[in-house]
């Protein structure tokens, strides 16, 4: 990857892109502004869209700002932060008996949140509770896809909890199944609108009319979950983290 500054000192990186056809301009969570260019395509033309969208990346780099304090002032792991599960409010502690260790540490269920008992196996408040989390989301997930596969006709494979880098989901040909566990750090119609997105590559391989039309017709808040997690990403990516 390439690294560029135009005149106004705006800093961008290029990556050149086999499979793009035209030039796109991206700007990651951690604030990086990011040009992708078909093999052949110029660098001016890189530098021109920059250029020509100035004022939606200032913009949009300012939401990055702004997100990145917000993350920052956050409580610690462990330390009263709160965690949104299964559209709960959570709020997370850690309880450190250093005189009497269980031999393995666990999460409990409280009034209103989670209790994180270190033991002496060593493992952290974040191994933990994502190991808690990914059986919640099992789960969950795996409850609506029952219930919706019924639904839409559909019959699903194999069902893996996964933490997928660039994606929340995917469908193979053969009908396996992969999810996020970190689906479950969302609202419930969020991860609906992801199952039933997936279920629908089931019956449409691709994304054209026909699957978004019955994409909608099973999860009429499909476009407002969409939104939603291009505006959560980060904050759900970046929730067990210690700091922002």
């Amino acid at each position: 990857m390439m690294r560029v500054s135009t005149p106004p000192a705006q800093e961008f990186s290029v990556r050149r892109s086999a499979r793009a056809r035209r030039v796109r301009l991206t700007v990651s969570s951690s604030g990086e502004v990011v040009v992708v260019l078909p093999q052949r395509a110029s660098l001016t033309h890189a530098a021109r869209l920059v250029a020509q969208h100035q004022r939606w990346l200032d913009r949009h780099l300012a939401r990055v700002r702004l997100e990145r304090s917000r993350l920052a002032a956050r409580p610690r792991l462990g330390e009263g932060r709160w965690l949104f599960i299964a559209g709960e409010a959570t709020r997370i502690s850690a309880v450190d008996a250093v005189t009497r260790r269980p031999a393995r540490g666990r999460v409990e269920a409280a009034s209103g949140g989670l209790i994180v008992r270190l033991g002496r196996d060593g493992r952290e408040t974040a191994a933990l509770l994502e190991t808690w989390l990914r059986d919640r989301a099992r789960r969950e997930i795996g409850g609506r896809i029952v219930a919706r596969a019924a639904e839409m006709g559909v019959q699903p494979g194999r069902l893996s909890i996964r933490d997928q880098s660039s994606r929340w989901a995917s469908a193979s040909a053969s009908g396996a199944l992969s999810f996020s566990w970190r689906l479950i750090l969302m609202p419930p119609f969020v991860l609906d609108a992801v199952v039933v997105h997936e279920l629908a590559h089931l019956l449409v391989r691709g994304h054209d009319r026909r699957f978004w039309s019955i994409v909608r017709s099973y999860a009429p808040r499909t476009d407002e979950a969409r939104r939603w997690l291009r505006a959560h990403a980060r904050e759900v990516r970046e929730a067990l983290d210690e700091a922002a």
